[in-house]
């Protein structure tokens, strides 16, 4: 295995936004009152400046083309190792070394499982959860257009786009048009998302880490319970808005910003808005038209994988909200789950292979946004969708292991695989430590979306 030099340089560069990111923090815990936190945030902005300078100088001039392989292997060492350095801090206010490290693989990898409430936190600890799980999501947007686009390329194409020329002889040369230009849409929904929050009467602290934590459908929140305990109506509804913004395609965003056009991407949104609907028309034939709204908002935040909760009534249980966090948003963007595009493949499918049951002399052809779908493309649609719930038994298997009762640990599985942490409905804050880092585990494998971190792990041990 030869790891390329350009993989080392990519990471020191994440290493080194991770350090200047928490320097302000230094002087926020300080002002606070948090010199625990603040002690915290001077170590990451330490380590993470010197790994990332003695790597950069150390690598200085490295330009030799990196393939796929390479990209593979940033994608996993990055979602490996990078939550490390942002640990710090939440490791000191944890006063646990496996709390801590949890709650910074929960952040990055925008899974939104916390251990210290919010109630109880510094806002200084609230803030840099919020600003961690939204570069996470930028970073997985970044992967979905680079890595995940090339290794898709002879496949459905669920992941192309017009935002970039994928070069697969050295994709590394796309990672710093993909942060300017996905970055660029997502900076200005973030800000008007914060600042829509704000008009509508919701604290500018508040407005900033929703904004933050809702667009990378993280589930984070500067406070305990239920959304509309804390904003108003109108604030819910832009929470709402956010979370869609952040499940859909944001390479049909940057269509639309750049060239007032939409060429594809609406129908998944419609899908994901019908699921909703029909979940919360069923809520209503069963509770009443009270559940309306509350159970329609809670399914939206479970197929964007945000996990949120409108308001304190429980109205549809866990078991329905993970099953629509399988089903996840659109390929680009920071939810997790299956993604809806591979689900309206699969059922297009389905119903083709119906046909010819009723009709043997019927031909089924399935397209993708206007393109026929080959079989071959399609049997890594279906292969994707059977490795998915093998991931899920070997997650609940090795946080059961840890110590987990059986339901909790299919539960805990299945949140932290579709990176939806809110809606596991448990305690995370007593589970053990071996049963913390499986499901860390379990989440950078769901940010890898399975198969890919089969394929990065593969690499490792592979020739390029």
């Amino acid at each position: 295995m030869a790891l390329s030099p350009r993989m080392f340089r990519a990471l020191a560069w994440c290493a080194l936004t991770v350090a200047l990111s928490a320097l302000p923090f230094v002087a926020f815990a300080h002002l606070e009152g948090a010199p625990a936190a603040a002690r915290g945030f001077f170590f990451t902005a330490i380590a993470g400046g010197f790994t990332g300078g003695v790597i950069l100088a150390g690598t200085r001039g490295a330009d030799t083309p990196a393939r796929a392989s390479a990209a593979l292997r940033l994608a996993l060492f990055g979602w490996l190792m990078i939550p490390l350095l942002t640990a710090a801090p939440l490791v000191i206010v944890n006063e646990s070394l496996a709390a801590g490290v949890f709650e910074a693989y929960s952040a990055l990898t925008t899974t939104g499982a916390v251990i210290l409430s919010p109630d109880a936190a510094p806002q200084s600890i609230i803030l840099w959860r919020c600003l961690v799980a939204w570069m996470g999501g930028l970073a997985s947007l970044v992967f979905a257009a680079t890595v995940f686009a090339a290794l898709d390329r002879r496949g459905v194409g669920l992941r192309r786009t017009s935002l970039l020329t994928v070069e697969r002889s050295d994709l590394f040369t796309n990672f710093g048009r993909a942060v300017r230009r996905l970055g660029a849409i997502y900076v200005a929904i973030t800000l008007a998302g914060a600042l829509a929050l704000a008009i509508t009467g919701t604290p500018l602290f508040e407005a900033l880490c929703l904004s933050l934590a809702a667009l990378s459908t993280s589930g984070l929140a500067p406070f305990s319970g239920g959304l509309s305990a804390s904003v108003n109506a109108a604030g819910l509804l832009i929470i709402v808005l956010l979370c869609l913004a952040g499940a859909w395609n944001f390479a049909v965003m940057y269509d639309l910003a750049t060239r007032r056009r939409m060429g594809r991407g609406t129908g998944e949104m419609r899908a994901i808005i019908a699921m909703a609907c029909v979940v919360a028309l069923a809520a209503v034939a069963v509770h009443g038209g009270q559940a309306l709204f509350p159970v329609l908002f809670d399914a939206l935040f479970a197929i964007t994988t945000s996990g949120y909760q409108a308001t304190s009534q429980i109205y549809i249980g866990p078991a329905v909200l993970l099953f629509l966090a399988l089903i996840g948003g659109s390929t680009i963007s920071t939810s997790g789950g299956v993604k809806m595009p591979r689900i309206l493949l699969l059922v297009r499918r389905s119903a083709g292979e119906l046909e010819v049951l009723a009709h043997p002399s019927a031909t089924v052809r399935t397209q993708f946004s206007g393109r026929p779908v080959s079989d071959t493309a399609l049997a890594g649609v279906w292969v994707y969708a059977l490795a998915f719930p093998v991931a899920l038994g070997f997650g609940a298997i090795l946080i059961g292991l840890g110590g987990a009762p059986f339901d909790e640990a299919w539960r805990m599985s299945t949140a932290a695989l579709t990176n939806a942490g809110p809606l596991a409905g448990v305690d995370w804050g007593a589970q053990s430590p071996a049963s913390l880092y499986a499901a860390c585990l379990i989440m950078v494998l769901g940010r890898l979306e399975v198969l890919a971190a089969a394929a990065a792990i593969y690499v490792i041990f592979a020739r390029d």
